[in-house]
């Protein structure tokens, strides 16, 4: 057996009982095989189980050739979004989440699937991310940036604001709602579908901006280039304190005469799926698509 990656990292953030039982079926699965880098914050969660030298996720993303990231699709982002800040490294999950859109093998496949990838038998997609400039009297005045989705919406105060939208320089609308979601086609099977979004496939270099209970019935979900600019003007209407957040994180507060630029990100996330990998299976699978036919 001959395994295409040398060194792997081992990436399971959440204090789970379960995620630590997968990290550690995966290290003795391939200990003797090739060099295995345990994440620092996971490693601190399973002191119990005596795993080797922790390492920051740097030191991973700087020398290994794979990261396998166990957990559910909050742990995949989180880890795509930190490792890309240090280098391009590829990417492959292992469900202990629930709907598992991002992380494609089961615990009870490791010995199977996943060494399959591990032998070179996989497909890879780049998937990309977007970037979110906040300006402030036009003065940048904090970034962040998202793998699935940047949300602007009401604070604590729960209210109405306004919002006004350009797209390359050209405006584009105008509503007051409770807010707006750009979505990656990764993140269009996330908040954005519940919010009434389409679901875009992963290949597609698109973005969707999609209105939250907009005072407006003709206020319509819209599929752009991701190669566009987006500016996001925050209107004084109704004395709004915002939040904007990034795939579920919300760290920072807005204000009236704020403007958030959103466009591509340069860097991409390579994913590994296995060869037997389908994207509409997995919808299938997950939304639960014909179900009443079978």
């Amino acid at each position: 057996m001959t395994f295409q990656f040398k060194k792997i990292g081992l990436i399971g953030t959440h204090v789970n009982p379960l995620v630590s039982e997968t990290v550690c079926q995966i290290y003795h699965l391939l200990k003797d095989k090739v060099t295995i880098l345990i994440e620092e914050n996971t490693a601190h969660c399973m002191d119990e189980h005596k795993l080797p030298e922790p390492y920051k996720l740097s030191d991973i993303a700087e020398n290994c050739d794979l990261a396998i990231v166990i957990g559910g699709d909050g742990n995949f982002l989180n880890t795509a979004r930190n490792l890309s800040t240090h280098a391009d490294i590829p990417m492959i999950g292992v469900n202990r989440g629930k709907l598992g859109f991002l992380t494609d093998i089961n615990p009870d496949e490791l010995e199977t699937r996943l060494m399959s990838v591990l032998e070179g038998h996989y497909t890879i997609e780049e998937r990309f991310m977007i970037t979110a400039e906040i300006h402030s009297n036009d003065m940048l005045s904090g970034k962040t940036y998202a793998f699935n989705e940047i949300l602007i919406a009401a604070g604590q105060k729960s209210r109405l604001f306004e919002l006004d939208i350009s797209i390359d320089g050209r405006h584009a609308f105008s509503q007051r709602s409770d807010g707006i979601i750009i979505a990656t086609p990764t993140g269009s099977t996330a908040h954005a579908l519940s919010a009434g979004g389409p679901i875009m496939h992963p290949s597609l270099n698109v973005l969707s901006l999609v209105p939250m209970f907009s005072h407006s019935l003709n206020s319509r979900p819209i599929v752009i280039s991701a190669d566009s600019i987006i500016k996001i003007a925050i209107g004084d209407y109704n004395n709004p304190e915002p939040l904007l957040s990034f795939d579920g994180h919300s760290h920072l507060t807005l204000e009236a005469g704020n403007t958030i630029q959103v466009h591509k990100h340069q860097k991409k996330v390579k994913v590994l799926h296995p060869l037997d990998y389908d994207y509409y299976r997995s919808l299938r699978t997950k939304l639960h698509w014909s179900k009443m036919l079978f």
